[in-house]
């Protein structure tokens, strides 16, 4: 189809309005992060914390009941059950920063002062006259709560799983949604394809596979080695490629459409800061960004995409004038 400056139809007008409303708006970037499931991911994250706390609160208490020079203790049991509750009130909220803030800066310092007033404790157990049968009776309380805080925090683990593993599938599900606009509107989604096979391949299926087999050491593995944005060891940057692919498909068919040498100057420029941020993405590969890095790729990609709507509007508007 040639668009010509002053003579299109009402047809070549309707598929570049159409193909405006295509342009990735960058919905699938980093920016847009998982949001939806942040409150999942906080609830998740509290289970795991509380499996920890409610482990030390129940050994400490169990120390304070069967030796009474020990009771310095249930001061840590009350504050740390304190702790658990703002900290649970963080995550219902779905309050991200004040849930790591409050983590970091209260539950953590909190946990490491109980342990250390426990460990002072038992070494004065042979000064307090402590009887092996007493200490026997510590040990075995001790085994039991570990059994029960390994099934949990075993639990809280596969949960964690389950929430990224949703997460990713809805990304997979909103990309395949843009995949079929944009081949609806005869854009090559090819590339597009190719990106969504390669993480499903890398990271999805992997982190399915591990949380199936119900082994929270696998699933625990894949979370802290690979994930589908930027971050981890093996960062796979599928949002900002499925997009980059989106875009240089979308730049394409519009350099198909016309022949107007003005617009295929701004579409040259586009392509450039495409190809940048493709050259970017190259050199990063599979690691994690670097700040600059991160900066680069996107800031392209946005530059890119304003471009190419930018052309659009022209042309819509010359078309209409004709």
């Amino acid at each position: 189809m040639k668009i010509q400056m002053k003579r299109v139809s009402i047809t070549a007008t309707a598929v570049l309005f159409a193909m405006m409303l295509a342009i990735p708006a960058l919905a699938m970037s980093a920016s847009a992060a998982s949001t939806g499931y942040d409150q999942q991911l906080l609830q998740a994250r509290y289970d795991l914390v509380s499996a920890r706390v409610n482990f030390a609160t129940g050994v400490y208490a169990d120390t304070a009941t069967l030796v009474a020079n020990a009771s310095d203790l249930n001061v840590h049991v009350t504050r740390l059950n304190s702790d658990l509750g703002t900290l649970k009130g963080y995550a219902s909220s779905g309050g991200r920063s004040g849930f790591n803030s409050f983590l970091t800066g209260t539950v953590q310092p909190d946990m490491a002062s109980g342990m250390a007033a426990l460990k002072a404790d038992m070494l004065k157990f042979k000064e307090w006259g402590v009887s092996a049968g007493t200490k026997q009776q510590l040990k075995a309380d001790y085994q039991a709560r570990k059994s029960t805080f390994d099934q949990q925090t075993d639990a809280a683990i596969i949960e964690l799983g389950n929430v990224r593993l949703n997460y990713y599938n809805d990304a997979m599900s909103k990309d395949d949604q843009r995949m079929s606009q944009l081949s609806a509107r005869g854009i090559d989604v090819s590339g597009m394809e190719s990106v969504k096979s390669e993480a499903m391949s890398s990271v999805v299926t992997p982190l399915q596979s591990a949380i199936s087999s119900g082994n929270a050491d696998a699933v625990k593995a894949e979370l802290h080695d690979k994930c589908l944005g930027n971050g981890q060891p093996y960062s796979d940057h599928f949002f900002a490629k499925t997009d980059l692919a989106a875009l240089t498909a979308t730049g394409a068919k519009i350099g198909a459409s016309t022949d107007n040498a003005t617009i295929q100057q701004q579409l040259a420029d586009a392509n450039a800061k495409l190809s940048s941020a493709q050259g970017t993405l190259n050199v990063v590969g599979t690691n994690p960004y670097t700040s600059d890095q991160q900066s680069q790729i996107w800031d392209n990609l946005k530059a890119a995409s304003d471009g190419l709507k930018t052309i659009l509007k022209e042309l819509n508007s010359q078309n209409k004038q004709g």
